[in-house]
């Protein structure tokens, strides 16, 4: 591995283009454990049908192909999927072409890894601007090469408020979670699906997407505090901190400050937190 920060940073990718229609925002809303009440994002015969926020992280991560970006020479097998950030400037719609571009705003020297900081701006056919992500990209092995230990670029989490949460809820995952996930969200890695190339990345079987644990999470702050409407969604911010097993029960952690619930999810087996220093922010009074 060869990480040339000022070399990665220079470069800028070539406009991604991803098409979908509301069958897929209704596949990723089923993704993220929408139940068969949630009409508003499983039906497109409902009156309040939108897609879920979240979910622009489709695109998103398409396009943030690194394998092969100048100045990052990877071992492809050793990435994790260390944070995220999403922005939204306005409801998804519900059918659209949208174009992504990506550009890396910095590698930060984490000493055990090489922490890549993506920034992805996606658009539509018109060029107005849709969302803004940054995704934090954690090459296993890739620190030490005389980097910074932070940015003044990242956005950073938050730690949860120093006291009880206003609300705890949980949810069941699947053993087919992933399996229904990867469909909706067209993240293809076989890491969650295939039991031997989840073994050859060091896990005994397959494990749920970082992102969809985020999906599950980022619907109970919803359905808890904006009266499940994801139009009044704002932005998410959320760092993963360990996998999750299919067939887990997730427990979420939520505080209400103005238009921010800050929030953690734990697996209820482990008792491990999955997510941590996160919060999503909404459009308006959080309500309890």
């Amino acid at each position: 591995m060869k990480i040339v920060p000022e070399q990665a940073k220079a470069h800028k990718s070539e406009p991604d283009t991803f098409e979908y229609t509301f069958r897929d925002a209704i596949l990723y809303a089923l993704g993220i454990g929408a139940k068969s009440t949630d009409l508003q994002w499983i039906y497109e015969g409902s009156d309040e049908f939108h897609t879920f926020p979240t979910y622009v992280i489709a695109p998103g991560l398409l396009a943030n192909s690194l394998g092969g970006w100048p100045g990052l020479e990877l071992d492809l097998s050793r990435i994790l999927h260390g944070e995220q950030y999403i922005e939204v400037f306005e409801p998804l719609p519900t059918d659209a072409k949208v174009v992504s571009t990506v550009s890396v705003a910095d590698v930060i020297d984490k000493g055990s890894g090489a922490l890549i900081l993506s920034d992805i701006d996606i658009k539509d056919q018109n060029g107005r601007k849709l969302a803004f992500l940054q995704m934090g990209t954690f090459q296993v092995g890739g620190g030490g090469f005389g980097g910074p230990k932070s940015s003044p670029k990242a956005i950073n989490g938050v730690p949860a408020p120093n006291r009880s949460p206003d609300k705890v809820t949980e949810d069941k995952v699947s053993q087919e979670q992933a399996a229904l996930y990867r469909l909706g969200s067209r993240d293809l890695n076989p890491l969650h699906v295939d039991p031997m190339f989840a073994q050859l990345g060091g896990f005994k079987k397959p494990i749920l997407h970082g992102m969809c644990t985020l999906g599950f999470s980022v619907r109970h702050v919803i359905n808890e505090f904006a009266e499940g409407d994801a139009k009044k969604f704002k932005a998410v911010k959320a760092r993963f901190t360990s996998p999750v097993q299919l067939g887990s029960t997730l427990i979420f952690e939520m505080w209400k400050e103005g238009k921010r619930v800050h929030f953690q999810t734990k697996a209820k087996e482990t008792g491990k937190y999955v997510i941590q220093q996160a919060y999503v922010d909404l459009t308006e009074e959080a309500k309890l």
